[in-house]
């Protein structure tokens, strides 16, 4: 019979010992040098298994208490828990040690191996251990919440001890720990049956670079490419290195390598306990390297980790002085009575997590990045002379006159500059108040994604950011959104729009490049109807200015020109910085030459002398420089013109590149990555396979363009450098002396090179797919703007679709997503379409006719029920239409919403083909699910042709759809004043009404659509017809939105200049006095309107009141004018027009008794039976 056990009092246990899995266990109970007798006793609420016994260190004894998790829980909670009830048994434990395994993270300044031990060390203003948001960890990087506390004082002068030992004996003690563990328990060093507690060999230990994945369900690595594997010295002996650093904690397993690689620089390895603990309990996290957090992670090695890096705290505990840890407080001393902490924390992650996913789900744009690149390519000191005019000191002020700003300028004057310039001086404003601010920079390139509700949800999440929460209100939309996998939409962007800008007193947005953003009306629609909450910064060509008077009346304008001191200040900038490639070849006169010579023939442009002074810094000699200086360009046009010279003029592997990067950047379907570019650069012509040593470096992919080529960093594209510049390509016949159908037959070949290449892999295995979404959906686009040349790849597009289902099916699953916005299972793939819907999609006619030829089935149906006649139709592709016309297919064929050819091709605006589908007997009056017959398609699509075409055959120009809209109202909503003329003149309905009684006169009134209004009183349209949407009649449309001319032509037909409105029952008046509509106050008083009604189901307000609260002073002057002159209290009238006049609108407020919210916002809450009766409300 044995000794027993040594049983000691819970008191006694000075050191507690954490192991979250099994085998971490099993190695801590192996380091004891005494095993000890279970715990007396344990809290009532304690649910922890603990091992205790003691380890001998260098003057005593240290009590360990082991505790492991709960089977199958792990985490940060989880730990924190345990710790929590660790500390309720064992009141006197001091510190803790965190010990198990961890996931690698091995880098250049870092060689960590699998067996290695890392430790957590404060470095810098970390504690040693740094924590992410709750796991919610992806390929695009982290949100970090903050870094934890630092370990005990006690174990850091042991762990400075031991690094010292180290440094002078050579190495650690692991191996002899090790070696009396398999002598104390020779199972743990038995292999037999599995990985055992023992090295597992160096040919075990792989490493592979981040974008090699593993290959799918494979036990090991024999079969991942050796091409791949990162070769690294060997070491002389089996003995594990230490590593001392920062270690991230979190609650998710990482296997990706490249979430990996991007804490490479501040962390050694991943864990996924250690964060519950280290502000809560004390303690040193130690951890044994089991894999590389990548693909290829096995369990092979997690034993033998365990075992390292319990031996390195029982080698720590061996040189950690007793009388330290005596004077070490207890623990519980600094721990919180609860978990409330900790569960606050979680509750702030998740929070954040939420926000994350809102921000995401709102919008896909992420201005910032736009914004962080426009910073840096400015001049400090530049364009500050903005702030000194007038007009934008008053619009900055808080309380304008007019609450947008518009700065027109020419292309190339650096609007987009002056603009980041203004961000950055309002955002100075933010800390002073509660002040919102938003903003967007434009892109020709794009258009796709700069939708209107895309930017709305870019404004509010910005708006959102600067909250603490996020309103109630927006939650609730958003998950009930979220839960029905709803997209954001239109309606919605505006409600939020409206809440997140009542959280402010003053909110800033700033739209730059505003013509070159696709959906202008809408936009500036949404933004008009809120200036009384928006103070907006507009720029743009001066062309847009007509489309923003039509949206905004009360504005200013600042116009925007390159000023001399900015483009001396740019010039000093740029000579001796990063793009001058020989700083030495400068002296004062030839400076001071550059400066007058530049600014001389500028004439107000900015892009000129960025290229010219470009074009100057190129030259390695002052003679050279001199040179170019006398021959510099004088417009923009001969300095593209030039510099493109030069880009020929390099050494030929240079120039033919910089020649294809512009080419595809110019030319593409979209704008390309720089993983795309990099792929197709590395393809040439007698490729066989796709060889990634082709790939030009990334870092310097660009400098051979000489600046007409940047990357934008917040889509990582490759664009050129200027709207202008593509403006100026488009004018070119050529580029570069080759045709541009030239260039589209060569992207098209590389292409479907890159397509056709054997043994392509999985999107997500190798850097040479960085091309195959791309070449998938767009290698038809290409070949279509060049089948008629001799060398098209015309063989290559009919191999591809020969062999495409059995060798390259990741290639269908990015068309297909392109074609119907869908993801497609791999044994789903043969339903979705055939090789002829393919060929019609892309429209290219060759391919079409050789599957004519090969009698394919040209009627057959897509996974939505279209023939390869739609995809013709919607595509307007017009002589693939006739080639499948001539070759006898369904014209009238109906997919799976009902919608013919003929419909599809009106619904795209493809006016030619839908009168070939007629002409050829095109049924005329089908009507797809939702009612819509080929009339209502042509005039909401404005193909007018085809509508006169309609009318003379005879079809009803007055059938509803669905909504109840007419071909006459749904042109007026387009706001084609053609079509509306030509249904008014065939006899259409002008008093239809929707399903909300909205008539044709309501649509054109409420989009200040001011010729058709015209129209449709020609045709005695009732002025006084009611919507039931917004209870609006056509007059208080006008007057709510500001279209003057329109109030004036509908009272001059008669209309009531007092309705009211099913909301507030507001007026014509009180809608242009909130909104601060001037001349359509005045418009409305001059014609008798009522100047003391009062709101109902609000706050009784009168029109002076809602303007009085919405500070518009030139309306408040004139109500009260009116008002006091009709006013028999003498005083009373003093009074009011000594406040509107001379004392301004807070003394006016004063006088009338308004509060002040928490916003600072001022309001008449409450009546004051002193108010004149005029002026107050119930």
């Amino acid at each position: 019979m044995g000794h027993p056990l040594p049983q000691l009092d819970n008191s006694e246990y000075a050191v507690g010992w954490i192991a979250a899995l099994p085998h971490e266990r099993a190695a801590a109970k192996a380091m004891l040098d005494t095993v000890h007798a279970p715990p007396r006793h344990k809290h009532a609420k304690d649910h922890n298994s603990y091992t205790l016994g003691s380890i001998n260190g260098p003057n005593g004894e240290h009590n360990v208490v082991i505790a492991s998790l709960p089977s199958g829980r792990y985490g940060t909670v989880t730990a924190a828990t345990s710790a929590k009830q660790m500390l309720s048994s064992f009141p006197s434990i001091k510190f803790g040690l965190m010990v198990g395994i961890g996931g690698g993270i091995p880098s250049n300044d870092h060689d960590i191996r699998l067996g290695d031990v890392v430790v957590s060390q404060p470095t810098g203003a970390f504690g040693g251990v740094r924590q992410y948001d709750c796991g919610k960890v992806t390929a695009h990087g982290f949100e970090e919440c903050g870094a934890l506390n630092c370990p005990p004082e006690a174990l850091l002068n042991a762990m400075g001890e031991l690094q010292s030992s180290h440094e002078m004996m050579g190495g650690t003690s692991i191996p002899d720990i090790l070696e009396s563990m398999y002598a104390v328990y020779p199972a743990m060093a038995d292999s037999r049956r599995g990985p055992a507690y023992i090295y597992q060999g160096a040919d075990h230990d792989r490493l592979f670079c981040s974008d090699c994945a593993h290959e799918k369900d494979a036990k090991d690595c024999g079969g991942c490419d050796p091409q791949k594997e990162i070769i690294r010295p060997g070491r002389l002996d089996q003995d594990p290195y230490i590593h001392y650093g920062t270690i991230a904690s979190g609650n998710k397993v990482i296997k990706d390598a490249k979430v990996r690689d991007l804490l490479a620089k501040s962390c050694l390895c991943f864990e996924m306990e250690a964060a519950g603990l280290m502000n809560q309990f004390p303690c040193l996290v130690i951890r044994g390297i089991c894999d590389y957090c990548d693909t290829h992670k096995n369990d092979r090695w997690q034993r033998y980790a365990a075992a390292t890096a319990a031996a390195y705290a029982k080698e720590l505990l061996q040189v950690t002085d007793a009388l330290d840890i005596q004077n070490t407080p207890e623990a519980r001393s600094i721990v919180v009575d609860n978990l409330s902490e900790i569960k606050r924390m979680i509750k702030g992650l998740s929070r954040d997590q939420e926000q994350k996913d809102l921000f995401k789900w709102l919008s896909p744009l992420i201005p910032s990045a736009r914004h962080l690149e426009n910073q840096k390519r400015r001049a400090e000191g530049t364009a500050t002379w903005i702030f000194e005019d007038p007009n934008f000191l008053e619009w900055s002020s808080g309380r304008p006159n007019f609450r947008t700003l518009c700065c027109y300028g020419d292309p190339g004057v650096g609007k987009t500059i002056v603009s980041s310039i203004v961000i950055d001086r309002l955002r100075e404003l933010i800390p002073l108040g509660s002040i919102g601010l938003a903003y967007l920079y434009g892109d020709y390139r794009d258009q796709r994604a700069h939708t209107t509700v895309n930017i709305l949800g870019a404004i509010v999440k910005q708006l959102l950011a600067h909250l603490s929460e996020i309103p109630l209100g927006i939650l609730e939309i958003y998950e009930a959104r979220v839960k029905q996998e709803n997209a954001l939409s239109l309606p919605d962007a505006e409600k939020f729009l409206d809440i997140a800008c009542e959280q402010f007193s003053r909110v800033y947005i700033c739209l730059d490049a505003l013509d070159e953003l696709r959906d202008q009306r809408s936009l500036l629609m949404t933004l008009q109807a809120r200036t009384t909450s928006i103070q907006l910064y507009i720029t743009g060509r001066p062309h847009v200015r007509v489309t923003v008077e039509r949206y905004i009346k009360e504005k200013r304008e600042i116009p925007i020109v390159a000023h001399d001191h900015d483009i001396r200040r740019f010039i000093d900038y740029e000579i001796g910085g990063p793009n001058d490639i020989e700083p030495d070849a400068m002296d004062e006169k030839l400076r001071v030459d550059i400066q007058d010579k530049i600014i001389e023939s500028a004439k107000g442009v900015f892009l000129l002398p960025v290229l010219q002074v470009h074009a100057i810094l190129q030259s390695t000699t002052i003679r050279r420089r001199e040179e170019t200086l006398k021959t510099l360009p004088s417009d923009l046009g001969d300095a593209f013109a030039g510099t493109m010279v030069r880009i020929e003029q390099q050494p030929h592997a240079q120039s033919e590149q910089a020649k294809k990067i512009l080419a595809w950047a110019y030319l593409a379907e979209r704008p390309v990555s720089v993983d795309e570019l990099l792929c197709s650069l590395a393809i040439e012509d007698d490729d066989k396979a796709f060889n990634p040593r082709g790939m030009p470096i990334r870092s310097t992919l660009i400098n051979c363009c000489h600046g007409l080529v940047v990357i934008d960093q917040e889509t990582t594209t490759v664009r050129l450098v200027h709207y202008s510049f593509q403006e100026y390509l488009c004018r070119q016949n050529q580029l570069f002396g080759i045709n541009k159908v030239q260039w589209h037959n060569q992207i098209a070949r590389t292409c479907l090179a890159f397509l056709n290449f054997p043994s392509t892999p999985s999107e997500d295995n190798c850097i040479g797919t960085g091309l195959m979404s791309y070449a998938a959906t767009k290698w038809g686009h290409h070949l279509r703007k060049s089948e008629h040349l001799q060398d098209a790849p015309l063989e290559l597009a009919r191999e591809y679709l020969r062999t495409v289902s059995t060798h390259n099916r990741a290639s269908l699953h990015s068309l297909y997503r392109e074609m119907y916005s869908a993801k497609y299972n791999d044994n789903e793939l043969h339903l979705v379409a055939s090789y002829v819907h393919i060929a019609a999609f892309f429209g290219v006619h060759a391919l079409v006719l050789h599957l004519c030829l090969a009698k394919c089935d040209l009627d057959s149906r897509d996974i939505e029920g279209q023939t390869p006649l739609s995809w013709a139709a919607k595509g307007g592709h017009e002589v693939v239409a006739k080639l499948l016309i001539e070759n006898d297919v369904a014209l009238d064929s109906q997919d799976d919403t009902c919608r013919t050819p003929l419909l599809l091709a009106l619904e795209s605006r493809h006016e030619a083909v839908a009168l070939l589908l007629i002409e050829s007997g095109a049924a005329v009056d089908a009507a797809d699910r939702f009612n819509n017959v080929a009339l209502s398609m042509a005039a909401q699509s404005r193909c007018e042709a085809v509508a006169e075409l309609l009318i003379g055959r005879g079809v009803s120009v007055d059938t509803k759809n669905q909504s109840g809209l007419t071909p006459l109202s749904l042109a007026v909503l387009g706001g084609f004043k053609k079509i509306v003329k030509l249904l008014l003149d065939n006899g259409a309905a002008v008093e239809a009404t929707d399903r909300y009684g909205r008539t044709p006169l309501l649509f054109a009134v409420s989009s200040g659509l001011e010729e058709i209004v015209k129209l449709l009183l020609d045709k005695d349209a009732n002025v006084e017809a009611f919507d039931y949407k917004y209870g609006r009649t056509p007059l208080i449309w006008a007057a709510a939105e500001g279209y003057e001319t329109i109030a004036r032509l509908l009272i001059e037909k008669g209309a009531e200049v007092d309705s009211v409105d099913a909301g507030f029952s507001w007026t014509p008046l009180a809608w242009a006095a909130v909104n601060g509509f001037e001349g359509i106050s005045r418009l409305l008083v001059e014609n008798g309107a009522e100047m003391e009604s009062v709101e109902v189901n609000g706050y009784g307000r009168t029109p002076l009141l809602l303007a009085l609260e919405a500070r518009n002073e030139p309306i408040v002057k004139l109500l009260v004018g009116k008002l006091a002159a009709v006013d028999s209290n003498a005083l009373r009238r003093t009074e009011l027009m000594s406040c509107a006049e001379e004392k301004g609108l807070d003394a006016l407020m004063d006088f009338l008794e308004f509060t002040t919210d928490h916003r600072g916002h001022r309001s008449k809450r409450k009546p004051n039976a002193n108010d004149p009766i005029h002026l107050y409300f119930d």
